[in-house]
């Protein structure tokens, strides 16, 4: 499931999820550039509005999100979206996503991509004005070539606690011949190396901040666009402009970030419009309301890649038999869910969720599957297939009298999952459901110790194919918690691993998805469309499927020209 606190205060289910991307802060008053942390204020500290340069140069933007970490803060550790999106603003790396949508990578530290002599080489030149930020411990040092084989060889050769270390097993060597290049040498050909160096928590950390330290809500030191200002738990988060950006082009634009996490709906009703928010993202019934009760709005949407699904953990009668776990999985109705928990602003999935285009099974084939047919003509042929299915199980065996579900607390309470799935299943199959909702530290733990045999919640979304399939399907997956062993399947995420012809990994993909759809060990159900709502005068407001993606605010800009800036 991933550790990412799951919250409903946007109103929305995924629209929460995505609001996680985006940090949080307590009120849109302008911030002190220079000024230090404190992060047990109840509020940001007000200051004069900074200095306005000509241009796009100048303003604070100011938008709500969620403030929520897992009090994990080393930004090769932690695994709460809300936290490492934030890190984003203030950590560089090697390379970054421009869209993870569609798969666009550019240089970040690098001065361009990577030479590749082989399929197994990869020489960086570093860009020569990248610093570290201009405070203590590093005080605008250069980025070295050293700072980057730090960085990787401490997520290779880490801990368990080093959650991403998996994601660097296939790096043999790195080496730093000179103070501005980098030579990172595989084991074998790996199809999304480029991915890892650009992946959403590959970010380059100097030797200083670990030695005898901790990272720590007021200690994350980089050398992305934005400095740390301060991260105030449940309440505010805030940026402020690194002039000395090696980014270039006079960016970024805004002296600072403000973000605000909302006690409910109508603060964030309130907040945006009397402009002390500049945009904040919904759900689509809120961003309706909005849209009705404020003139005005420019309205964004994107598909999130967070998705609300279930799994089984297989050892476990009466789970161990794929034709019963596949009876559940067609009976449940996906559209239902994107009704009941998006107001239809959603879509249904494979096992990729349906925003990662790149991977995802094409609808047109989801049409034709069991669980996924349209209409009431398709919802009765699921049905029919799940209860011959299930009737095959019960002819064989007895079932227990009654099954239990374990749900994630929060999307119990504010979606009704767990509810409606025991709805659909007595309807649909006759089974006696019992749900039991719980906190997601308990669930994490009852995944792998097998003590929630059948599980539903949201989980995080991921960008590559790899991502998707290697560490939670893949026998020695270090997130195999099922536990699934598959030969068939362990062949074809092997295969697409190694192969670095997109087109051909496309299609082993596909097959992977469709053995996953058979084996129904772990089942995908929904994902949400968000909407961002934002005065016209917010230009560039950056959004993505996945978390981390926040270094793009480097190109947004208030507009002081447009007119609907009067009254900010």
């Amino acid at each position: 499931m991933g550790r990412r606190r799951f919250l409903g205060l946007a109103g929305s289910a995924a629209a929460s999820a995505a609001l996680v991307a985006c940090g949080g802060g307590k009120s849109g008053r302008p911030l002190a550039t220079g000024a230090t942390s404190r992060p047990d204020d109840r509020s940001p500290r007000a200051s004069p509005s900074p200095t306005v340069a000509p241009g796009k140069q100048g303003e604070t933007l100011r938008y709500s999100g969620f403030v929520q970490s897992d009090r994990v803060y080393d930004p090769h550790k932690t695994q709460a979206g809300p936290f490492y999106g934030q890190q984003a603003l203030v950590f560089s790396r090697l390379l970054a996503y421009e869209s993870q949508i569609d798969n666009v990578i550019t240089p970040d530290l690098a001065t361009g991509m990577p030479q590749q002599p082989d399929a197994q080489t990869f020489l960086f030149s570093l860009n020569p004005a990248a610093r570290w930020h201009d405070q203590p411990p590093l005080n605008g040092r250069p980025v070295t070539a050293e700072d980057v084989k730090f960085s990787i060889e401490r997520q290779m050769n880490g801990d368990p606690s080093f959650v991403h270390k998996a994601k660097w097993a296939n790096v043999d060597r790195v080496e730093a011949p000179d103070a501005g290049h980098v030579i990172v040498s595989l084991k074998s050909p790996f199809a999304n190396m480029l991915g890892v160096f650009a992946d959403v928590n590959a970010f380059v950390v100097a030797p200083q901040l670990v030695d005898g330290r901790e990272f720590g809500p007021d200690n994350q030191v980089g050398s992305g666009p934005f400095r740390w200002l301060e991260w105030s738990e449940g309440k505010f988060a805030s940026v402020v402009r690194n002039p000395h950006w090696h980014g270039g082009g006079g960016r970024p634009y805004l002296d600072g970030v403000s973000v605000a996490q909302p006690k409910g709906s109508g603060e964030i009703e309130a907040g945006l419009r009397t402009k002390q928010l500049d945009a904040v993202a919904v759900g689509r019934p809120q961003a309706d309301k909005l849209g009705r009760n404020i003139s005005g709005l420019v309205e964004q949407t994107v598909g999130h890649s967070l998705f609300f699904g279930m799994r089984f953990f297989i050892p476990q009668v009466p789970f161990n038999d794929q034709r019963f776990r596949s009876a559940v999985a067609i009976a449940l109705d996906r559209r239902a869910m994107v009704d009941r928990f998006f107001a239809g602003s959603g879509g249904v999935n494979p096992w990729v969720s349906w925003p990662i285009k790149r991977w995802t099974l094409p609808e047109s084939e989801l049409t034709a599957t069991p669980g996924y047919r349209p209409g009431a003509g398709g919802r009765a042929a699921d049905i029919k297939e799940a209860k011959d299915l299930l009737a095959a199980v019960t002819a064989e065996k007895t079932l227990p009298e009654s099954l239990a579900l374990f749900v994630v607390e929060d999307a119990e309470k504010n979606l009704g999952m767990g509810s409606l799935m025991k709805q659909q299943l007595l309807e649909n199959l006759g089974l006696d459901v019992a749900v039991y909702a719980v906190p997601i530290g308990d669930m994490v733990k009852r995944l792998f110790t097998g003590d929630a045999p059948w599980a539903a919640g949201p989980d995080n979304g991921w960008v590559d194919l790899d991502d998707w399939l290697y560490p939670y399907f893949h026998s020695a997956g270090t997130n195999n918690s099922f536990p699934l062993r598959d030969a068939e399947l362990d062949a074809l995420i092997v295969s697409q691993r190694a192969e670095l012809d997109e087109e051909r990994r496309r299609q082993i993909g596909f097959e992977a998805q469709r053995r996953l759809l058979l084996l129904n060990a772990g089942v995908n159900f929904v994902s949400e469309r968000v909407v961002t709502l934002s005065w016209p005068y917010v230009r560039n407001f950056p959004l993505d499927a996945s978390d981390g993606y926040q270094h793009r605010f480097a190109d947004c800009w208030i507009d002081r020209s447009d007119p609907t800036l009067h009254g900010r």
